[in-house]
């Protein structure tokens, strides 16, 4: 749990800058990717037992990075790189997990503002939030 405040910090903190100004800082992505990776190391996240799902967390992250290349930023880098980032802290299958949520309730809400013709499929949304709302639901279910 204490390894999971530095995660959410990054996201409240991502989450605000995407929405007031639809980027996020590449300091807070170095800041926070180095000491997801220092905290991995100190906690012993990278020992054996646990080394594959942490580094199934960076192939998770090393995809989205793809696919926002291939896919000229319309998953933007910032978000991509912040997939990895939470694959960093939370290790493959909760990671995995996590941005699945996100992607569902970007996409319940997509739904939304279509219905309510206050956008498009066009339409561009930040999607830190919805990564940050991902990583809460991941969390709680950890715990029930």
């Amino acid at each position: 749990m204490i390894t999971s405040i530095p995660l959410f910090l990054f996201l409240i903190i991502g989450t605000v800058s995407d929405i007031k100004s639809r980027s996020v800082s590449k300091l807070l992505l170095v800041a926070s990717g180095s000491s997801g990776i220092l905290i991995s190391i100190i906690t012993g996240q990278t020992e054996t037992g646990s080394l594959m799902n942490w580094l199934y967390g960076l192939l998770l992250g090393g995809v989205f990075i793809a696919i926002s290349l291939i896919s000229d930023n319309k998953l933007g880098m910032g978000d991509a790189i912040s997939i990895l980032i939470i694959g960093i802290y939370l290790g493959g299958c909760d990671s995995a997990l996590a941005v699945l949520y996100a992607m569902m309730i970007s996409a319940f809400f997509s739904v939304i503002i279509i219905s309510l013709k206050k956008g498009s499929r066009n339409t561009e949304l930040p999607f830190m939030p919805f990564l940050l709302s991902g990583c809460i639901l991941q969390q709680i279910g950890s715990f029930l």
